[in-house]
């Protein structure tokens, strides 16, 4: 048993090298499919130090307290490359850890299909609902890959879409005029 634990610990702390601004629970909670999907900002090392983040401010010369909501989901993944960032580290240390146990050598293409929908979509729907499409769907492989099954990433999740983004389609801006004969005289 001590011998598997110090294997697990080991293996740890060679996957956490590779990704020296990750902390090991962090690290842990992927590999073990557990970070819920809101919480892959930790990810990003753009971000680990913005004070945006502390929900808890402390005033030594005034003896406050002050505390802080957590920012909204729109508020934390403003853009599509405030998720893409933290996403694409995340998919690296799935990547390390399930080509690393037996997973299939196309795992890499499955996360760069899921990638290249992830900012279609973005093109097509409104932000929120790419936010609220993208976590369902993140915690749907989650669950798939707690089973051993990393191959739903290059699945789109048609019920999912259905869902959360065609009621959400983006307003189209001007209207295509068709040329005739008639209105080129």
């Amino acid at each position: 048993m001590d011998g598997r634990l110090s294997l697990g610990c080991l293996y740890l702390h060679s996957v956490a090298s590779l990704f020296p601004h990750v902390d090991q629970d962090l690290i842990m909670a992927i590999i073990n499919h557990q970070l819920p999907g809101a919480e892959i900002y930790k990810l990003d090392s753009r971000r680990i130090l913005e004070s945006t983040w502390h929900l808890v401010d402390v005033n030594m010369d005034e003896s406050t307290i002050s505390l802080h909501s957590a920012p909204s989901a729109t508020e934390t993944y403003a853009t599509l490359d405030s998720l893409l960032v933290p996403l694409n580290a995340y998919f690296s240390v799935l990547c390390v850890h399930g080509l690393s146990h037996g997973q299939s050598p196309l795992l890499p293409c499955h996360l760069f299909r899921y990638s290249s929908h992830l900012v279609k979509i973005a093109t097509q729907y409104e932000w929120a609902a790419v936010l609220s499409y993208h976590f369902a769907s993140f915690s749907r492989r989650c669950k798939e890959m707690r089973k051993g099954d990393y191959s739903g990433w290059g699945r789109v999740d048609m019920d999912l879409m259905e869902e959360f983004l065609v009621p959400n389609q983006k307003q189209r801006y001007g209207t295509v005029h068709a040329v005739t004969h008639e209105s080129q005289s």
